[in-house]
């Protein structure tokens, strides 16, 4: 009896990934009604999933189990009067997640009034339940959503910084701070990814970093180039990014081990 085996490509495009969404509030009918609203929602190709937490208490564990979330919709008070602002605290202090937006919904504006909160608490919107239609609830979340895009990249690279300042506090070298960088072991590897990105690096960028890396200070570096010090501090910006760096030593020492800028 003749096997036949044939090979398929199973291997489909994965659908992007969900905006999470946090409903926190203690009114089982508030849940309801957000998920309506928002049931075709989608932005950039992206639907929602919900997660629920009908009390601070609840929510806890899934911020916990959840640092991806972009969106938390809170309310304040639950199972205390204060509840709601004790976890904007927890997520900012205890969390450090600044990155997650928090929109605040209240249906008790006076035991929470609004500008005590925005300057007491990193909230990023306030709204009152009576004032929530579709669409003020599609524009709060779309909002939402694009602040969340800007500064997530932004607290990630922070995150990734404290951990390589911890790292070059306990002595690792340039070599162990460059793979964690790139979250890659491979020394190999980590040469070719360091050569492509300063080939990533326009002529005048090059010449920057050249500069740099040889001690000049920006206003000396603005002198040579005949620019004024703004644009050097503009194409400095563009070299960090490009090399993945987040100062001027990591710069300067990633240009001198590929000694390629003359």
């Amino acid at each position: 009896m003749q096997s036949h085996s044939q090979t398929t490509d199973t291997t489909l495009p994965q659908p992007p990934q969900p905006w999470k969404l946090l409903i926190v509030d203690d009114e089982p009918d508030v849940h309801a009604l957000t998920k309506l609203l928002l049931r075709n929602f989608n932005h950039r190709e992206r639907s929602i999933e919900f997660l629920s937490a009908h009390s601070a208490e609840e929510a806890r564990p899934i911020l916990r189990a959840h640092p991806d979330i972009a969106l938390v919709l809170l309310d304040v008070v639950m199972e205390t009067d204060h509840a709601g602002i004790e976890l904007i605290d927890f997520i900012r202090k205890e969390l450090g997640n600044n990155a997650m937006q928090i929109v605040i919904r209240t249906g008790q504006p006076g035991q929470a009034p609004p500008l005590s909160l925005v300057r007491g608490h990193s909230i990023n919107d306030y709204k009152e339940k009576t004032e929530l239609t579709q669409q003020s609830m599609l524009l709060t979340v779309v909002k939402a959503l694009r602040l969340f895009e800007e500064l997530q990249p932004t607290y990630e690279a922070a995150a990734k910084f404290d951990a390589l300042d911890a790292r070059l506090k306990a002595g690792a070298d340039d070599r162990e701070l460059l793979r964690l960088l790139k979250g890659t072991p491979d020394a190999a590897e980590e040469e070719g990814a360091t050569d492509s990105r300063l080939s990533s690096l326009t002529d005048r960028e090059r010449e920057v970093l050249k500069w740099l890396s040889m001690g000049d200070s920006n206003k000396a570096i603005a002198i040579r180039l005949g620019v004024q010090e703004v644009t050097v501090k503009a194409h400095l910006r563009q070299i960090f990014t490009k090399l993945q760096v987040f100062n001027r030593t990591q710069a300067a020492s990633l240009a001198l081990r590929m000694h390629d800028l003359d």
